[in-house]
């Protein structure tokens, strides 16, 4: 309890009628909640921006539609097999020693962002490896050497794949197809660099297996 002044002693009969204030000074409660709700606030926002780190560093990059493979020219299609099933095609190259083949893919950009692609990285399969790579804007537009491009949302570009066998006789034994149903894409998106896994949609790349002493790898 605090006086507004100090205490001044008065004679009975000097006294003076006059109202005074008292202050009643109440402790103080400590209030939790804001601290609390501050701390939620942060872990929502560490939780989203996580989520979105992730939604932004792996775009719905894909390989759409059916892949068109040939030997040495669009018409050759000699030693190549195309089984269809519910769940798309199954496209197998018989394997030649040092042969070539190639595929057209339409590589498509479901995310929200645009997507800065760099190349194919992945060079060797053991029994064939990527050489080069072309690319147009349509399906049967011209190709040409591949270049960095950006490919926004919705955007789609056909990308041509040479593949070369390993200069191998391989020794087949049981005749079992290895298939690839992924392809690994070099890209930036808002400055983050990634390698990814594309999936190849609808279809698969199939080559025999078996004994190689120089695989590509």
């Amino acid at each position: 309890m605090t006086l507004t002044h100090p205490p001044v002693l008065f004679r009975p009969d000097e006294a003076i009628a006059a109202d005074s204030t008292l202050i009643i000074h109440r402790p103080r409660r400590r209030r939790w909640w804001p601290a609390a709700v501050a701390a939620s606030a942060t872990v929502a926002l560490v939780a989203v921006g996580a989520v979105g780190v992730r939604q932004l560093t792996a775009p719905a990059l894909s390989f759409d539609g059916g892949a068109t493979v040939w030997r040495t020219a669009p018409d050759d299609d000699a030693g190549v097999h195309r089984v269809d099933n519910l769940f798309g095609s199954e496209v197998t190259v018989g394997f030649e020693r040092a042969g070539a083949f190639s595929a057209q893919v339409a590589l498509v950009n479901h995310g929200r962002y645009p997507v800065k692609v760099q190349g194919l990285p992945d060079r060797g399969a053991y029994y064939y490896g990527l050489e080069s790579v072309e690319m147009a804007l349509e399906a049967d537009g011209a190709p040409q050497p591949f270049h960095s491009f950006t490919l926004r949302r919705g955007a789609t570009r056909w990308l041509v794949l040479h593949f070369r066998f390993a200069d191998c006789d391989l020794d087949h034994g049981e005749q079992v197809a290895a298939s690839r149903t992924s392809l690994p894409v070099d890209y930036r998106i808002y400055g983050v660099h990634r390698k990814e896994a594309v999936p190849l949609r609808h279809f698969a790349l199939s080559v025999p297996t078996g004994h190689c002493d120089h695989p590509v790898l």
